[in-house]
């Protein structure tokens, strides 16, 4: 064990006062119940043992005159160890060392809100451990919003079901916690962990998202004619309706159409926007009839002498 002085953080010439306040100080960040570093307990009753010997005149000037190992050494045999101190309540504790208020002292109330008026409270219990699962939802789900059920392990070593509220628009990636349904407390009454459910949205074969938002993109494939004529096409939406668009003439392919209103819905009531991106696709086979063919030869030769005449 270190110095007892160091322990406190004080200098040799620390009086009663200041030997105090630094006691109150580091046990305030010390004790196992405000404390999760596994070695707090530890640290705390050194830090214990160290105010018991300073805090007494008689001990301090013994400790001043033999220094740390000859002090500690010369210590009776049933002297309590600091490695075997049974760690209770820190108001109880602070009452204990300057006077609880049920006894007309000083109430621990004032000592960092740890106790008060000679009341200590109870050690608080130890959580149960959280639960982590993974869950896959379809680009429909973070629509329209879904109800999952998943299987967890228990406590007892089996598996139970539980359902999950998938709200709308989450994102992929985004973690869902359903308070108390991890596992049980070790301990009677005690808080049982959260169960983390972490969501991942699949790819869609029809619909892709945009930065993860609202905002959908979806392929709108067009021919040769009415890339070039204009027409008016139907466009299909994530929530089953049809939508229809009207081409421009000369549209160019990667050309996008923005239909506002028809992406994701969100759970605050918002909606996204659906892109159609162009897609222009050419006759093959059966479609690549003979007229279509002549025609196409016409409109090649056509563009070729404009573009010849503008060079």
């Amino acid at each position: 064990m270190k110095d007892y002085y160091k322990v406190l953080g004080v200098d040799k010439s620390a009086d009663a006062d200041q030997i105090k306040s630094a006691f109150r100080s580091q046990a305030r960040k010390l004790h196992p119940d405000v404390n999760d570093d596994p070695e707090a307990g530890k640290k705390f009753s050194e830090l214990n043992e160290a105010y018991e010997v300073l805090s007494d005149a008689q001990k301090k000037a013994k400790y001043d005159q033999l220094g740390h190992e000859r002090y500690v050494s010369g210590r009776p045999a049933e002297y309590t160890s600091s490695q075997n101190v049974d760690f209770g309540d820190l108001g109880s504790i602070i009452d204990a060392m300057f006077g609880g208020g049920g006894r007309g002292g000083r109430s621990s109330a004032g000592f960092g809100g740890f106790g008060g008026g000679g009341h200590s409270r109870a050690r608080q219990p130890v959580r149960g451990q959280d639960i982590r699962v993974g869950l896959n939802v379809t680009l429909g789900d973070v629509h329209e919003g879904a109800n999952k059920r998943i299987t967890v392990p228990s406590s007892d070593g089996s598996n139970k079901s539980i359902e999950v509220k998938i709200p709308k628009g989450v994102k992929s990636g985004g973690k869902l916690r359903l308070k108390g349904q991890g596992l049980s407390s070790p301990m009677p009454n005690g808080p049982s962990g959260d169960l983390y459910v972490m969501i991942h949205v699949e790819q869609d074969t029809r619909y892709s998202r945009i930065d993860d938002g609202l905002d959908l993109i979806v392929e709108l494939p067009l021919n040769i004619a009415e890339a070039t004529l204009g027409a008016k096409v139907e466009v299909p939406t994530i929530d089953g309706k049809v939508v229809s668009l009207s081409v421009p003439a000369g549209t160019m392919s990667e050309s996008k159409f923005r239909i506002p209103g028809h992406g994701l819905a969100s759970a605050k009531g918002k909606n996204g926007d659906l892109f159609a991106k162009v897609r222009i696709v050419p006759p093959s086979g059966a479609q690549l009839t003979d007229t279509l063919r002549m025609a196409l030869e016409d409109l090649k030769e056509q563009s070729t002498n404009e573009s010849n005449a503008q060079g």
